[in-house]
């Protein structure tokens, strides 16, 4: 298999040992439950004052700036240290109450279901400013919480992360541009183990045990390379077989492979951001429907990002009266299915037109499945671009909003309301064009590769060219709209000088 031969960023001091040890991911598990105990609190108790209340401002402006930050600079760190899966526990108890096992339809068994959900939880977020609620805010956690136990307790353990969590699939989608992937130290050791406990799972003890283990294989403790405890270690839930994993798509970095692996043999190598996306990663395991998510979570973070600009709305007022109401549900869906129809439009027809200039003529599927890996890319650096513009302005405010909470409960604390932004707002526009520029260029590289990979002799030259004016065009819009002045979400004062 096509792995990264980069560093193993388990070879830093620590990272390892902690992604071995049993409770690792408990660990990082532990202070995110601790937030979000927090989250629900404030909501619901606290003063529904949105920059001045933990629901918020935790929800809305630090962790989406900082699920960026950690995709851009590491991986899926968020999902590696998700609360939500601390209700598994739960859910296995409530499994043995059922009358039944139940498998989740295999007809939603992709990402279809999910892009639904994601769409609808875009609209929710604009329809009802949840950015603005904090009692919404906090309610709409504890449906999370609930979702999440609902759906492991009905089907088999990753079943939500899969094809129900919104954030999760949006996390998978941007770490295909990550700069880490879980990898085989030696495929070799793989082909010879028998049990495949990373994918499985394993039982270990010092001693056979008197009963033969029912949930994954026995292997003895004295055959365990690194050994990392006794009990039971869980494999993959995503039923990704590591020296086979070529995509970040669907891998949460919990390390259970890591763990369950008897011999030590998996490593978080390091490799070029985007290097899967030239390589048709999605093409076998999950299709057409992963495709789709990363390339419609591209064109709803334009929508996302204009419904917070002024020309959006002077759009809004002429939409409401050509279409005669002023439902805001309606008209949000109308805009959102007008920009997603034009974004896929023209990335349909680059890629067509790409492929007719390379002496190819494929269908519109065929096309979009070779080249939409570009606007993946470019999807990153708007997302990435808009989210970190909202966390820079806001991103000191965490201290006052924290003693405010603490305050607001009776304690002597004085919250500083003075700090907010990070940096200077004259810096705000070259940092998100920076972010562009970047993922401009792994987009324009994603593309040559390509490109180079599928046309033969000189025709990768001519097939390049509809996309390489695809991106430009692309990132000439980003920029134009990130350029306009933009609604403070979540924040008590404006951008200072």
């Amino acid at each position: 298999m096509d792995q990264p031969a980069g560093f193993d960023l388990f070879r830093l001091p620590g990272l390892r040992r902690l992604a071995r040890f049993k409770y690792g991911r408990l660990v990082l598990q532990l202070p995110l439950l601790a937030l979000v105990l927090m989250v629900v609190v404030d909501g619901l108790t606290g003063r529904q004052l949105a920059p001045r209340n933990v629901a918020t401002t935790v929800t809305w402006l630090h962790y989406r700036g900082l699920v960026v930050l950690a995709l851009a600079l590491f991986g899926n760190a968020f999902c590696a240290a998700c609360p939500l899966m601390l209700t598994r526990g739960a859910a296995r108890r409530l499994k043995r109450l059922l009358p039944a096992t139940f498998t989740f339809p295999r007809r939603l068994r992709n990402k279809w279901l999910v892009l639904a959900i994601t769409a609808a939880y875009f609209i929710t977020y604009e329809v009802f400013d949840l950015w603005a609620s904090p009692w919404l805010t906090a309610w709409l956690v504890i449906g999370y919480f609930g979702a999440a136990l609902v759906v492991d307790t009905l089907f088999p353990a990753g079943t939500f992360c899969r094809y129900v969590c919104p954030l999760g699939n949006f996390n998978f989608a941007l770490s295909t541009v990550s700069p880490s992937q879980v990898v085989a130290v030696d495929p070799d050791v793989c082909r010879a183990c028998v049990h495949k406990p990373c994918l499985h799972g394993r039982e270990t003890y010092a001693e056979t045990p008197a009963r033969a283990p029912t949930r994954a294989a026995f292997i003895p403790l004295a055959e365990i390379t690194n050994p990392n405890g006794t009990g039971y270690f869980p494999g993959c839930e995503s039923d990704l077989f590591v020296p086979t994993i070529t995509s970040n798509m669907d891998c949460t970095y919990c390390f259970n492979c890591v763990r369950a692996c008897p011999y030590d043999n998996v490593a978080l190598s390091v490799r070029t951001p985007g290097r899967e996306l030239s390589r048709a990663p999605w093409a076998r395991r999950f299709g057409l429907p992963a495709l789709a998510l990363g390339v419609l979570l591209t064109f709803w973070g334009v929508v996302n990002a204009l419904a917070m600009i002024t020309p959006f709305y002077a759009f809004g007022a002429r939409l409401a009266a050509f279409l005669g109401t002023r439902d805001e549900a309606v008209l949000l869906a109308v805009v959102y299915l007008l920009v997603t129809a034009l974004g896929v439009l023209l990335t349909v027809g680059a890629a067509m037109l790409a492929d007719r200039l390379g002496g190819r003529r494929t269908g519109p599927v065929a096309a979009s499945t070779r080249w939409g890996y570009v606007t993946v890319a470019l999807g990153f650096g708007f997302w990435g671009a808009h989210y970190l513009f909202h966390f820079l302005t806001g991103a000191l405010s965490i201290v006052p909003v924290f003693q405010h909470f603490f305050e607001y409960r009776g304690l002597l604390v004085d919250p500083n309301w003075r700090l907010a932004q990070m940096v200077p707002s004259r810096w705000l526009f070259p940092i998100q064009a920076l972010v562009a520029a970047v993922y401009t260029a792994i987009a324009l590289a994603t593309a040559v590769r390509i490109a180079r990979r599928d046309f033969a002799g000189r025709a990768w030259v001519l097939a390049m060219w509809p996309m390489l004016l695809y991106v430009l065009a692309f990132t000439a819009s980003q920029l134009v709209i990130l350029a306009q002045p933009m609604e403070m979400r979540g924040t008590i004062l404006g951008p200072l000088p």
